[in-house]
């Protein structure tokens, strides 16, 4: 037994574990990166085609995890003097500096290259994005842009728009109704989903990138904030059941749709119904089994140093792997995008690009947040440097 106070050191491979920093969910936001990178890689029409198609559902683990972040933030800062406002500075610090970097970049690459250009000109323009409106213009015309850059940008709309929102409720409510409006926003997103299906059959991007529609996702991780703040902790068994029982109805749901169409399985009628919620469900509980669980081999395989520093860099690697990726393939021959060589040729000029934004663009702006520093009190289980995409 280690003696009080003392810190026993880890095993190899396995980074310590900091009080201030929860590294487990940077091995999940890792696992969030990854499968939204291949699915942008991976080699179609093959035996293994599954995987790739499957990656598109990392975006649901980031939303749960902002959900629980963000939450857990605004519970202990935002009734403070000052709270809102330097919450949305020190997020607008983490998330506007690459953000508006990289829109510059696509903005220019498609204006010099022209057929991109008149592309994202007739689907509605790239102003858009520059007011985070990106995606509701993607709803309106029921299609993501045309050009592959732009069109990964939806999620980050949804997520700016709750951040923009979402801490109005939580200094208006009390906890226990706070809650309640969580549940609510559970149960509305899948029942708006399914009255689209119903009645506006040509809205399947309207379901797939409206915040409305996706906001079960970040209640969910929202819901878990508000539970460990009240002090809730089950048995690690529950949520682990949950996980089993979310993950079996998860993927009942996507091999059914991916019978009906191998290709665009995120916009099948049933997955947009209900199939959303069930790998929301699914992420959340994989989350709640993680923070119940710090001694866990699940936790100490997510706390591994490479999945650290990759869920470190996701933000970068999120908005940088397609034009890193078609970058890499032109200076190598016009390699195909989804095609074998494009897997790690994709991979290595992601990760290139992201530790290169980490170290040189993304982490003077951190620095500059701890200027507007923000109280804190209560119990939830977070770190506030992890709150980002």
């Amino acid at each position: 037994m280690s003696a009080p106070g003392i810190a026993r050191a880890p095993a190899p491979g396995i980074v310590a574990v900091a009080p201030s920093r929860i590294l487990e969910l940077d091995g999940l936001r890792a696992f969030a990166i990854l499968p939204v990178i291949l699915h942008h890689s991976w080699p179609k029409g093959s035996s293994t085609g599954f995987l790739g198609e499957a990656g598109w559902m990392g975006v649901d683990l980031f939303f749960v995890l902002s959900g629980y972040l963000i939450t857990g933030i605004l519970l202990k800062t935002v009734r403070e003097t000052k709270g809102y406002r330097n919450f949305l500075i020190r997020r607008s610090l983490r998330i506007f500096p690459l953000y508006y970097l990289c829109l510059a970049l696509f903005a220019a690459v498609a204006f010099a290259r022209q057929d991109p250009w008149a592309a994202m000109k007739d689907w509605g323009g790239v102003g858009w994005f520059v007011v985070y409106l990106g995606n509701i213009r993607a709803a309106w015309v029921n299609h993501l842009p045309p050009v592959l850059s732009f069109a990964t940008l939806w999620s980050l709309q949804v997520e700016e728009q709750f951040y923009l929102f979402f801490p109005i409720a939580v200094m208006l409510f009390s906890t226990r109704n706070l809650k309640r409006f969580l549940i609510a926003c559970i149960v509305a997103a899948p029942a708006l989903r399914s009255f689209l299906v119903l009645f506006v059959p040509h809205s399947a991007i309207a379901g797939y990138a409206l915040m409305p529609c996706r906001m079960d996702a970040l209640a969910m991780g929202g819901l878990l904030a508000v539970a460990f703040r009240s002090g809730e902790r089950p048995r690690a068994a529950i949520p682990r059941l949950a996980f089993l029982i979310g993950g079996a109805a998860s993927a009942a749901i996507f091999w059914a749709a991916l019978l009906r169409q191998p290709e665009g399985t995120a916009n099948d009628p049933w997955m947009r119904a209900v199939g959303y919620s069930a790998i929301d469900f699914t992420c959340a509980s994989l989350l709640y089994w993680v923070l119940v669980s710090p001694a866990s081999g699940l936790s100490r395989i997510l706390r591994w140093r490479a999945l650290v520093y990759t869920g470190q860099i996701a933000y970068g690697l999120y908005l940088l792997h397609e034009p890193a990726s078609w970058t890499a393939r032109k200076l190598l021959g016009n390699v195909e995008t989804h095609s074998a060589l494009s897997v790690p040729i994709t991979l290595v000029a992601s990760f290139v690009a992201a530790a290169l934004s980490w170290r040189f663009f993304e982490s003077p702006f951190l620095a500059w947040k701890e200027r507007f520093q923000m109280r804190e009190s209560g119990n939830v289980r977070l770190s506030r440097s992890q709150a980002s995409p």
